[in-house]
């Protein structure tokens, strides 16, 4: 695989994984709000409020994008450099001796 195709593979990766950690991060400040029944706010990221409505359990939340955008950039970015300095990475030794 050449370096420019790992690279985007690592990119890829990296936003699904970005994408996923806010995801997972916005559903369990929601659980903490429902299970505290007290606002949850994950700052620059997500808030979420437990109330009721009629009655019935309602959940408010606010999600903040800006915030979203810069966990998957920053997951994208450390994916790319991993990527990148395990391809510039020596092979290890070649088993010849030059004594």
């Amino acid at each position: 695989m050449n370096k420019t195709s790992k690279i985007v593979g690592a990119a890829l990766g990296g936003a699904a994984g970005g994408w996923a950690l806010a995801f997972i991060l916005c559903v369990a400040t929601s659980v903490i709000a429902i299970s505290a029944g007290a606002p949850a706010t994950l700052p620059g990221l997500f808030m979420a409020n437990a109330g009721t409505e009629n009655g019935a359990l309602a959940l408010e939340f606010q999600p903040n994008f800006t915030g979203m955008v810069v966990v998957i950039a920053l997951s994208m970015f450390v994916s790319v450099m991993v990527a990148v300095r395990s391809s510039n990475a020596s092979p290890g030794p070649s088993g010849n001796c030059a004594n």
